[in-house]
Formats: structure tokens, C-alpha cells, sequence
């Protein structure tokens, strides 16, 4: 993959070259099998829910059914009198073109020239070519390649003992002197390697000029009725008719638009399809008078073998009963209607490409949600494509592109973003307790709104900080702050505090927000008795070492409005109110009364209920003196203020 220094670039190259990798091999023979069950199923639901393709009215089938079978009465062998008889009944109606897709060849080398058998034969074989070359209405009788035609694909000049065709009394009436034989054509049915029939190879002969040109059943047809070639250029990668040219797949085939299923006119109402594609006229019916040829006016007639005994039976998308017939008829019908299925290669490619960029786009910013709900978007718009448009596009490849290009993204994410994560976790979480981190981390879209809540909050202050910084170097003082914070911040942790700011040498914490708690004023004063301890502490173990250990701390309780406060480019989790303040006045009074920590009435009701609801209001640590009802800078509300110690110190 290509490295380039910007990752985000990076990765949109990686799933370029992903999108590119997967749009060829879906343009391939390989892709082109791994879609194939696919589009099986588009073919399915398109049918079912939006019905068939328009069915060209020139295109009837006459199937030779059970019940014709048994009016003919003899071996297969013996059927080419009664097939010219069922030629001369549908010529009577003026079609343009007569099609039979029978193969009839006998070839018993074995019989003696006078014997009765074989002068049956040719005597049949006479009406048969007799039938097939007057009128005029043209006549396409079937010949059969005996190759594997999926895998060879070059046909050229065939050799006798490769084709197999009419009887060669027949025969001789169809070849024209030049060598042509516009009454034959190639009837096989190209089938992929899972047997079933998805495609229409053009087979082509070379011709007295040497030309190599088109001769499928399905095609002279085409041309005997309008009287218009079937052209392919020499390449074999355009096909044209009528001054139109058709899509071409690969190995000179293209991809057949069946209509839909066809329903045998022997069983009617067997079928639980919603609609019969290519109308189908019973043989039996034309044989006993009851079918009047008019039906065959300006039609292109192909008799077909419809019987499940005569084996003429395919398997098509949507249907694996498909009488061989209807897939000429289907060819036919594409080329009437211009209704081709397109597979452009560029829509391929850019079907994957664009799959695979939208994939790394959503694992790399970690829209897995929406890189979920693609996938059947995908499939979808692929459906809709072919129902809608006749436009094939590459589904699995899609699909395998964006799942690998969202593994692209989703790794890139894990390299970039979520290292730059843990950066940001890294440099949170030296302000605030884990719990708290966690809970701005994952709530950050719905912090922007503040909420009212109620909260603890506690103002520390140093005693005497400019004296003493006035006493000492500027390095000196940074040394001694930055061991002073450290000493706080690990208490303030401990009892899940959030750190909220430094100003100078104040510190504000708030308890209760933005992760919730139902004890936040009970840890609030543990946390300013635990700070005066340590303090204490390190104050006795300096042995008279400079630092700040002396401090006065205020407490109050109340709703506030927390939330972000700030531009999007950097804003900070904030609490706002007149209970914020007044924690502030309340250690301005402390410090008035020369304590260290005081606290508010609200916070001392606040406390007790939490020792309440704990059952252990009698097992209070803490030791609360009343220092009366004071009065606050800048308000009008009075509140009594209280003195707290741990239960059991020398001052209690």
C-alpha cells in the first residue's frame, strides 16, 4: 500500500487501490461467476415484485408437448414429416420468419441403400427440406456444435464431425450455391460451469469471403424476419442490428434479459407465478384445427420441444424449468425491444472505488452505525439499478470493498484517533478522577446544554502566598506550588473531585458534577479535612523547609447550572450560579474568623441526609461547630457558617 506522511490521505489512497483491485476482479470471468448467484436472485425479485420485461408481440412459441408426442405416435427418428406439416400449417398464417428448434440427424451408415428404413428417412427428410425452402416466409432449421462452449470460445470454419445437423438431404436443399446457408443455424445453449444458462454466445462460421460472421439460431432468425445482418466487428467486442449496437460481456457472449418464467401451456394454472412470459400455442392444437393460423401473422414462430421427455429443458435465473426455445426467444426479444442488461467496467470500477472510500471514511471517523446500515443500502441500490435500469452492478465486490475499506478506516482510527484518545485521556486525567474523565469523555455532544443539578463546591486558598513568595526565588516558588498542587490534586482524586481550575494559588473542585453522585457533600468535607492533614503531615516531615502547608477552604452546596462553556475551540466544563460563588464567600469568611476550613448550612443538611440514607448518622467523623449566622460580600441572604474537625482530635 502507499505510504504517504498525511494518514488521512494515506488511507483514502489505501482504499483507492482496494476499490481499483476489486472493481477488476469483479470485471473478470472470476467476478462475473462470484456475481452470477446475485444477480440469479435480482432476476427473482424483479419479477416478483415489479412483474415481467415487455414481451415484443412478433415472438410466439409452438411447443411440442406430451399430447403432441403422442398424435405423432413413432420414435423421435420418424417426426420430420410431421414437423414439415406443422411448418406449412404455421406458413398459412404469413409469418415473417419460422424457426425449429429441432435436431433431427439420422445417420444409420449401417442400412443398405435400398433398404425401407432409410428411404423413409430421406423420403421424410425431402417434405422436411421441401418445407423449409418454399414460401416466403424464411425457415432457420437447428444445427449443434459438439464442443465445451463455455471454455473454448473459438469456433472459426467447423468440421463435419463437429457440428451436427439435418438430415443431409436437407441439407442440400438449405446450402446455397455460394456455400451459404441462411435456413441453419447454431442452436446451442452456452451454460456456466454451475449448469445454469446466464449468457448467449455468438457462434460464428467463416463465410465464402472469408468473413467470420454470426450464425446463431436465435440471430437468423433476427435477420430472415427484418432482413437486416447481425453485424460483429472483428474483435468480437461490437455487436450491432438495425443500426444499434448491444453491450458485450466476454468471450463473445452477452448477458440475456430473461423476461421472466415461462408456464407450460400443457399444465395451465399449475404455476403460482404471477404472469406467463412468451406466449406459447400447444402443437396439438394447430394438428387438430383448433389453433387458426392467423395467429401467426407477421410473427417469428419457433417450434420448440416443450415436453419434459424431450429434455429441452434449462436452468435460468428465476426459473429451472426453462424450455431451451424461450431462451432464443428471450435473445429475440432483446434485440425487438433494445432491452440489454449493461456491465460497463468504468460503473465497476467505480462502484468499488467509491464503496471502498465511503468504508474507510466511516471506520476511520467511527460511523459504525452508518457503515453498518450500507451494506443493505448497497444490495439495494444495486437491485434497483438492474430492476429499474437494466444496469448490472457489481454487488459482492461492493460489499467486499467497503468492508475492507471500513477495516482500513477502522485501523487507521486505532493508529490516529484513538491514540490521539489516549493523549487526551492521559492529560485529562491529571485533572480530574477517572470516573469523572470517563463520564465527560463519553457525554461529550450532550455537555454543550447545561443542566441544573445540585453540586458540592470547594475554594481552597494558601494563607499568606504573596509574603511568602515575596521571601523566595521565582524557581523556588514554582518548585513549592508545583508540590503543594500535587499533595491537593491526589486528594481531590481520591474522593472522585473535579478538578475545575488553578487561579493562582486557588483551587475550585466540584463534587456531584458531571459524573453523578449521591454523596458529593460528604466527600467534599472529607476531602477538606484529609487536605488539611496532609498538609499537616508535610509540614512536620519538612523540618522546616519552605512550602506552602497552611490553607483556608470554603464549602457550599447547591443547584447550579453545569455544562461546556466556551467556543467549540476551546471551551471547559463549567459550573455556574450563585451557590459557586457563595462557596467562594464562605472561605472568605472562614479566613475573616481565622479558620481554616468552613462550611455552609446548605452543605451541613446536605451531609446529614447522606449519613441518613447510609443508617450511619451515628457514626458522624465529623465534629460541627457553629460559628452563627454570617453575612457574605455582595448578598443580601444570611447563613450560619461551621467549623469542622475530625472526630476524636486533640480539639474536639
Amino acid at each position: 500500500m502507499p505510504i504517504v506522511k498525511n494518514r488521512k490521505a494515506n488511507t483514502l489512497i489505501q482504499a483507492v487501490v482496494v476499490g481499483l483491485l476489486f472493481g477488476a476482479l469483479a470485471s473478470s470471468q472470476v467476478g462475473y461467476r462470484v456475481e452470477a448467484p446475485v444477480l440469479d436472485r435480482f432476476f427473482s425479485w424483479r419479477f416478483n415484485l415489479f412483474g415481467g420485461r415487455p414481451i415484443n408481440p412478433e415472438i410466439l412459441l409452438v411447443g411440442v408437448d406430451a399430447a403432441t408426442i403422442d398424435r405423432f405416435g413413432k420414435p423421435e427418428i420418424f417426426w420430420q414429416s410431421d414437423l414439415a406439416n406443422l411448418i406449412n400449417k404455421i406458413k398459412l398464417g404469413q409469418p415473417k420468419a419460422v424457426g425449429l428448434d429441432f435436431l433431427i440427424s439420422p445417420k444409420i451408415v449401417e442400412l443398405a441403400e435400398d433398404d425401407p428404413v432409410k428411404r423413409r428417412l430421406e423420403n421424410e427428410a425431402l417434405e422436411l427440406g421441401v418445407a423449409a425452402t418454399e414460401g416466403s416466409a424464411p425457415v432457420v432449421l437447428a444445427e449443434l456444435f459438439q464442443e465445451d462452449e463455455f471454455t473454448t470460445g473459438k469456433y472459426g470454419q467447423a468440421e463435419s464431425d463437429q457440428v451436427l445437423s439435418p438430415h443431409e438431404v436437407v441439407r442440400n436443399l438449405l446450402v446455397q450455391p455460394d456455400g451459404t446457408a441462411p435456413g441453419l443455424g447454431v442452436a446451442n445453449v452456452s451454460t456456466d460451469p454451475d449448469g445454469a444458462v446466464r449468457r448467449f454466445k455468438i457462434y460464428r462460421r467463416d463465410n465464402p469471403k472469408g468473413e467470420s460472421l454470426p450464425f446463431n439460431f436465435a440471430f437468423r432468425l433476427l435477420e430472415g424476419a427484418s432482413g437486416k445482418p447481425i453485424e460483429l466487428s472483428q474483435d468480437g467486442s461490437v455487436l450491432s442490428w438495425n443500426s444499434h449496437t448491444f453491450p458485450m460481456l466476454f468471450d463473445e457472449s452477452f448477458l440475456l434479459n430473461f423476461p421472466g418464467p415461462v408456464e407450460d401451456p400443457a399444465r395451465p394454472g399449475e404455476s403460482a407465478r404471477p404472469t406467463a412470459t412468451f406466449p406459447i400455442v400447444s402443437a396439438i392444437g394447430l394438428l387438430d384445427g383448433t389453433v387458426n393460423s392467423d395467429v401467426f401473422k407477421d410473427k417469428i414462430v419457433i417450434i420448440s420441444p416443450t415436453a419434459l421427455s424431450l429434455g429441452d429443458i434449462k436452468v435460468v435465473p428465476g426459473d429451472h424449468t426453462y424450455p431451451g426455445a424461450a431462451i432464443h426467444a428471450t435473445v429475440l426479444n432483446m434485440f425487438l425491444n433494445q432491452d440489454f442488461v449493461a456491465r460497463p467496467s468504468a460503473v465497476w470500477f467505480l462502484m468499488t472505488v467509491l464503496t471502498g472510500l465511503f468504508g474507510a471514511w466511516a471506520g476511520r471517523v467511527g460511523r459504525t452505525g452508518l457503515l453498518a446500515l450500507s451494506f443493505p443500502l448497497v444490495g439495494t441500490v444495486s437491485f434497483l439499478a438492474f430492476a429499474l435500469g437494466n444496469l448490472w452492478l457489481p454487488t459482492v465486490f461492493s460489499l467486499l470493498a467497503l468492508a475492507v475499506g471500513g477495516a482500513i478506516g477502522h485501523i487507521e482510527r486505532l493508529l490516529t484517533v484513538e491514540r490521539d484518545r489516549a493523549r487526551v485521556r492521559s492529560t485529562f486525567g491529571r485533572m480530574v478522577s477517572p470516573q469523572v474523565m470517563n463520564h465527560v469523555l463519553k457525554n461529550m455532544h450532550t455537555l454543550r446544554h447545561g443542566v441544573r443539578k445540585e453540586v458540592t463546591v470547594l475554594f481552597t486558598d494558601i494563607n499568606d502566598f504573596t509574603p511568602i513568595c515575596e521571601q523566595h526565588e521565582p524557581e523556588e516558588v514554582i518548585e513549592m506550588l508545583s508540590d503543594y498542587f500535587s499533595k491537593m490534586v491526589e486528594v481531590i482524586m481520591k474522593y472522585d473531585g473535579y478538578l475545575k481550575q488553578y487561579v493562582g494559588d486557588e483551587i475550585m473542585v466540584i463534587f456531584g458534577a458531571p459524573d453523578d453522585s449521591d454523596d458529593h457533600a460528604s466527600r467534599a468535607v472529607m476531602t477538606a479535612l484529609e487536605m488539611r492533614d496532609v498538609l499537616a503531615k508535610a509540614k512536620r516531615e519538612a523540618n522546616g523547609a519552605p512550602g506552602f502547608y497552611e490553607i483556608k477552604a470554603g464549602i457550599n452546596t447547591g443547584t447550579v447550572v453545569v455544562g461546556r462553556v466556551g467556543p467549540e475551540a476551546r471551551w471547559e466544563y463549567a459550573a455556574v450560579g450563585d451557590n459557586v460563588n457563595l462557596g467562594a464567600r464562605v472561605m472568605s469568611v472562614a479566613q475573616k474568623l481565622g479558620l481554616d476550613i468552613g462550611v455552609s448550612d446548605a452543605t451541613r443538611q446536605r451531609y446529614l441526609r447522606e449519613l441518613a440514607e447510609k443508617k450511619l448518622t451515628d457514626k458522624d467523623p465529623v465534629v460541627w461547630n457553629s460559628l452563627g449566622v454570617q453575612t457574605f460580600k455582595g448578598k443580601v441572604s444570611q447563613m450560619e457558617v461551621f467549623a469542622v474537625e475530625r472526630r476524636g482530635t486533640p480539639s474536639t
